[in-house]
């Protein structure tokens, strides 16, 4: 098992994003780059220089598509992975996996290949109280597959109060026999469409990391706006300053803890 550099690491996830817009633009397919990528091509115009990784959601129409076309269109060293052609895929959030590169460690101990998750953009429901349950049935959902992973959840992750209860209950449950990872999933998959994002006043990647604070007014996203990123110009939301306040607040000022942003668990991280 190889650890890479940050260098490297940025390096070969820019070839995977190149080769995922070579498709988007043969496809006619639209893309944004979101969350820490997308902070970092306006801070840094690039990665953030302690992140490791890069999120590009679709909406889902085009997410669908992608989905569905990637296997035939990837060259040969790339790969689309997710929970429907891997049995040993544990998330909702679909992979492009450079298969040449050497296994690393994520956080959660897992080995994987570098890769760049795809986020589709789901709509919500435009009633609140609607929107609520929404939230609840989703994130109840995403509780029972941590619970079944539970021996792998991060352990120096930073979390609230109630998450911390959670995983203890977690741990004394018997959750192995309780869940069904793989029917789970299959579920969020059919809750998170729906909603049709084009009727949608908010819209969202809620499988990301922040979960509901992932959902934005629809605007927020607007028309694709090509925005600087290391030695190519990506597709962001248009409302960036909106965006990346809603996520972030003061977003130009950099964390305390930079390691928040790494993705995996590589003994030369800074």
């Amino acid at each position: 098992m190889k650890t890479y550099t940050l260098e490297e690491i940025h390096k070969i996830d820019l070839k995977i994003a190149k080769e995922f817009i070579r498709i988007c633009k043969k496809n006619n397919l639209t893309y944004y780059i979101i969350g820490g990528t997308f902070l970092g091509a306006i801070r840094h115009k690039g990665f953030i220089p302690w992140d490791d990784d890069m999120d590009i959601a679709m909406p889902r129409k085009d997410f669908n598509i992608f989905i569905n076309i990637a296997n035939q269109e990837l060259k040969d060293n790339y790969h689309l992975v997710n929970h429907e052609n891997d049995e040993e895929y544990r998330y909702s959030i679909p992979r492009v996996v450079d298969l040449t590169t050497e296994t690393v460690e994520e956080r959660n101990n897992k080995k994987t290949h570098l890769a760049i998750d795809i986020f589709p953009i789901d709509g919500t429901p435009n009633n609140l109280i609607l929107r609520k349950i929404y939230y609840f049935r989703i994130l109840f959902n995403r509780m029972l597959v941590s619970w079944y992973y539970i021996d792998e959840v991060e352990k120096n992750k930073k979390r609230t109060k109630l998450e911390k209860i959670l995983i203890a209950l977690g741990k004394i449950l018997p959750t192995k026999k309780m869940i069904k990872p793989k029917k789970v999933l299959k579920k969020i998959d059919v809750l998170l469409q729906k909603n049709s994002f084009e009727k949608s006043d908010n819209v969202g990647t809620i499988m990301g990391a922040y979960k509901v604070r992932e959902i934005v007014p629809k605007e927020f996203f607007g028309k694709p706006t090509k925005y600087q990123f290391e030695d190519i110009k990506l597709y962001g939301p248009e409302k960036y300053d909106e965006y990346l306040t809603h996520m972030y607040g003061d977003y130009m000022s950099p964390p305390e803890n930079k390691n928040e942003n790494s993705h995996y668990a590589k003994e030369d991280k800074k």
